[in-house]
């Protein structure tokens, strides 16, 4: 999540990108962390729906209270270290009464009740099946790594990544009612993937990130890709985007 340069990347582009959002008929809610939340349509998420969250970091309010409000499973995928290792301190907490909190030193709101219903797994979400290195942000105390190698560095671990299509595949679903994409830079591999297979995503959260240089043409282009293809913007804060597929 590279928190100190994402925080002044987003303060100094925001003004340079410009982008009708669309009325829903579903009351729109923040679920989580200034920082780890997202605003969603809770309105349109039940006990049955279906949810992939790919990015994990050292913050999961979102994936909790996500579960916890609209009693579904949370699927978790993040092929980082640190963050498996926060998920399971995190869930280990549920049973030692450890306190575990999230990036803004909040508690998270996790019981006996809710826990069963996150799943992780340590794997990205990419384009294709495959084993790929992840690069190390320059600041060392940050958890998030790329794929992008979006700070350009040398270090890196390799991880297992699978397309999208193929996750669904193995988890028996034939469609993802909301999907979670804050994969540093990868966004763009896996929105061309899911456009191309036509996959079935109800709601679709998105967190941008500029091209080389601070390109924003990238992120203009992949929201007119998304708009195309039957996907309104129905909130924004900064770069994270939510969007709700009219097609599905």
């Amino acid at each position: 999540m590279l928190e100190k340069l994402k925080a002044r990347i987003k303060a100094i582009l925001l003004p340079g990108i410009r982008w009708r959002l669309h009325n829903t008929p579903a009351r729109l809610e923040k679920l989580g962390t200034a920082y780890g939340g997202w605003i969603v349509p809770v309105g349109l998420i039940n006990e049955r729906s279906v949810c992939y969250l790919a990015g994990a970091g050292e913050d999961i309010s979102f994936d909790i209270l996500l579960a916890k409000r609209c009693q579904c499973d949370v699927f978790i995928f993040d092929p980082t270290p640190r963050a498996r290792a926060h998920f399971d301190k995190v869930m280990a907490s549920v049973e030692n009464g450890q306190t575990v909190t999230a990036s803004d030193n909040s508690r998270y709101e996790l019981d006996a009740a809710v826990a069963p219903r996150l799943k992780f797994r340590d794997v990205g979400i990419w384009k294709q099946t495959d084993t790929v290195r992840f690069f190390a942000p320059v600041d060392e105390t940050h958890v998030s790594h790329s794929i992008s190698n979006l700070q350009s560095t040398s270090n890196f671990f390799e991880a297992r990544v699978v397309k999208l299509s193929d996750l669904m595949h193995s988890n028996g679903h034939e469609r993802i009612d909301i999907l979670k994409l804050d994969i540093e830079g990868a966004e763009y591999d896996v929105i061309d993937s899911i456009i191309e297979e036509r996959t079935p995503i109800g709601i679709l959260c998105i967190e941008f990130h500029p091209g080389p240089g601070g390109d924003l043409n990238v992120i203009r282009a992949a929201l007119r890709k998304l708009e195309d293809n039957g996907y309104e913007a129905i909130a924004r804060e900064n770069l994270d985007f939510t969007f709700i597929n009219r097609q599905a």
